[in-house]
C-alpha cells in the first residue's frame, strides 16, 4: 500500500520512523517549509526534513506554502497513494487534498476524542488534572480532529509527567497504533465509529500568558500547571523584581499563621509559597538568565526570602 506523509513537529517522528521501516511503500513526505531561527536567521528544516534526510535521503519531500499550489497538487496525485498519513503537520488539508487518495486520509491525535480537539490536547489534559489520555487514529474530514474513528487507546498521565514527557510517549504509542490502522484497512478489515459531538470538548492554542502563575490558585492547581506548559510558555512569576520560571513543584500542607498569597513562607532547605488554597513546595526553579536549579541549589545564593512576596 502507498503511503504520502504529512508532519512537521517531533510527535510525528516515530510514526514515519516506522512507516519507513515497514512495508508500506512512503511515496513521499510533506512537511511545513523551512523556518528561519535564533540570532543570526539561520534556515532550519523542519525536524520531519531532518530525520528523512538523515534515514530515508531519497524519499521526496514536499513543502508547499500553500494548499492550493497546483504543482503541490499534481505531485501528490502523481504518486498514486492509497492513503495520507497526517500526524502533527500544523495545517488543515482541505476538501481537494482529503480526496485525492485512493482510500482516504487519516489522523493521529493525541487525546482520546471527541475530547480535547485542537493543537494542546496534551497540555490541557494535564492542566485538568486527567488521570488518563490516549491515542485516536480517525478518518479525517474537512472539520478539525471531528471524523469518524478508527482506533482509540488509552495512556495513564504519570503524577509526575510533563506535557514534553507525557507527548513523548503518546507519540512512541501512536506510531504502533497508526500502523495498526493501516493494517486494518489494507486487509478491508477496518471499522469506524462516529464521534459524540455532545461531549466534544476543545484544547485551545497556548499562550505565553497563560504561563504567569496566579498565586490565588489552589496549590495543586499551580503544580498542574507548571507540568502542563513545560517545555513553553513555561509556568512564571516575579521574584524582587525578576522573572522566576518554576520547573518542578508540588502541594503541601501549610503551616500555621497568616500569610499572604504568593509569599515565601519557608526558605531553608526547602522553598514553600503561600496558595489560595494550600502551599506549594518548589523543587526545581529558573531566574532569568541563569540557568535550572533546585530549590537548595538556588537558597543557598538567595538568603533572607523567607516573607518575600513572588508576583
Amino acid at each position: 500500500m502507498k503511503i504520502v506523509f504529512f508532519g512537521t513537529g517531533n510527535f510525528g517522528i516515530p510514526t514515519l520512523k516506522r512507516l519507513l521501516k515497514s512495508s508500506y511503500e512512503v511515496e513521499k513526505v510533506v512537511t511545513r517549509p523551512d523556518i528561519r531561527k535564533g540570532r543570526g536567521w539561520n534556515v532550519l528544516p523542519t525536524p520531519v526534513k531532518e530525520i528523512v534526510k538523515k534515514t530515508a535521503p531519497g524519499t521526496d519531500v514536499l513543502q508547499p506554502e500553500k494548499m492550493s499550489d497546483p504543482e503541490f497538487r499534481d505531485s501528490l496525485k502523481s504518486c498514486g497513494a492509497d492513503v495520507f498519513v497526517v500526524v502533527d503537520y500544523g495545517k488543515i488539508l482541505t476538501k481537494e487534498i482529503l480526496s485525492i487518495p485512493s482510500k482516504y486520509c487519516i489522523n493521529l491525535h493525541p487525546s482520546l476524542l471527541p475530547l480535547y480537539r485542537g493543537p494542546a490536547p496534551v497540555n490541557r489534559a494535564i492542566m485538568a488534572g486527567d488521570a488518563v489520555t490516549g491515542n485516536t487514529v480517525i478518518k479525517m474530514n474537512e472539520r478539525m480532529d471531528a471524523g469518524d474513528i478508527l482506533l482509540r487507546e488509552e495512556v495513564a498521565i504519570g503524577e509526575h509527567d510533563t506535557a514534553d514527557l507525557l507527548g513523548e510517549k503518546l507519540s512512541f504509542s501512536g506510531a504502533f497504533l497508526v500502523l495498526k490502522a493501516l493494517d486494518l484497512i489494507e486487509s478491508g478489515l477496518e471499522s469506524t465509529e462516529e464521534q459524540d459531538e455532545t461531549i466534544a470538548t476543545y484544547a485551545p492554542k497556548l499562550e505565553k500568558s497563560e504561563g504567569k502563575i496566579d498565586w490565588g490558585l489552589s496549590a495543586d492547581q499551580i503544580a498542574l500547571k507548571v507540568r502542563g506548559l513545560q517545555p513553553w510558555p513555561g509556568a512564571y512569576t516575579l521574584l524582587n523584581g525578576r522573572t522566576v520560571k518554576i520547573l518542578q513543584a508540588s502541594g503541601c500542607e501549610i503551616p500555621e499563621g497568616r500569610f499572604s498569597r504568593g509569599e515565601i513562607i519557608r526558605a531553608d532547605s526547602r522553598l514553600v509559597v503561600n496558595c489560595g488554597r494550600g502551599a506549594l513546595r518548589v523543587a526545581k526553579l529558573q531566574m532569568e538568565g541563569k540557568k535550572a536549579m533546585t530549590s537548595d541549589e538556588f537558597l543557598r545564593g538567595h538568603r533572607d526570602l523567607t516573607g518575600a512576596i513572588m508576583g
